[in-house]
């Protein structure tokens, strides 16, 4: 495309503008379509865009609930549910296991609170679960994995994970066990491997090894 020359680009619920871009700086936003996260320039050019001004939004989140002890988890997985509603995340997933038929007839299909819950079950261990969704999650999106709600500000983790650009972050009151609030990017799945996979002991090291994982601070 040559320099000056216009583009146009339509989203969903959103105008059709027409905007002229120099070459140079198309050639940068070409460079960081990856087809995931960034499936092609109008995409690449809204995503960027929404980040500087600090509007990028996060759609889907996945709640762990498997276990033997999922069951107890139901009163913190209702009370996540609604946290996530109230941060504008109305998509959710919910990855069962043991007495996953039990734990769909107390939570539902999301219609009482007000959201969209499926769930999925199959996958061994906590990455495990998440690669059965790698087909699905293709922007930034949150994952819980807590025994107890803990007071995170997911708009806060959220302007974190957004200005450092790493691929996971991480909101954990325990720096060893790492379980909390995970903001995820797609190129996550490339880190998980077959089989039975945990994504705080399996996965978490590989990407802190290789300098991209970063931990949010969680003031108790």
């Amino acid at each position: 495309m040559a320099p000056g020359q216009n583009l146009i680009f339509e989203t969903m619920e959103r105008e059709r503008i027409t905007i002229s871009i120099k070459k140079e700086v198309l050639e940068k936003i070409d460079q960081r379509i990856d087809g995931i996260k960034m499936r092609n320039r109008s995409h690449a050019i809204e995503l960027l865009v929404s980040e500087m001004l600090g509007m990028a939004k996060i759609e889907n989140a996945v709640i762990m609930a498997g276990g033997k002890g999922a069951l107890r988890l139901i009163p913190t997985v209702e009370e996540s549910i609604r946290i996530l509603k109230n941060y504008g995340i109305k998509d959710i997933t919910i990855a069962v296991g043991y007495l996953g038929e039990k734990i769909k007839q107390e939570i539902g299909n999301g219609e009482k609170f007000e959201t969209k819950i499926s769930y999925i079950e199959g996958g061994e261990g906590t990455a495990g679960a998440l690669s059965l969704l790698r087909k699905k999650l293709k922007r930034t999106f949150l994952v819980i994995n807590i025994d107890q709600v803990s007071k995170i500000d997911i708009a806060k983790l959220a302007d974190f994970h957004f200005n450092h650009q790493p691929i996971a972050s991480i909101a954990s009151d325990n720096s060893k066990l790492l379980k909390g609030y995970y903001l995820l990017e797609p190129e996550i799945f490339t880190f998980i491997s077959t089989g039975f996979s945990m994504l705080e002991e399996d996965v978490f090291p590989k990407l802190i090894a290789d300098g991209k994982l970063l931990i949010f601070p969680v003031i108790s």
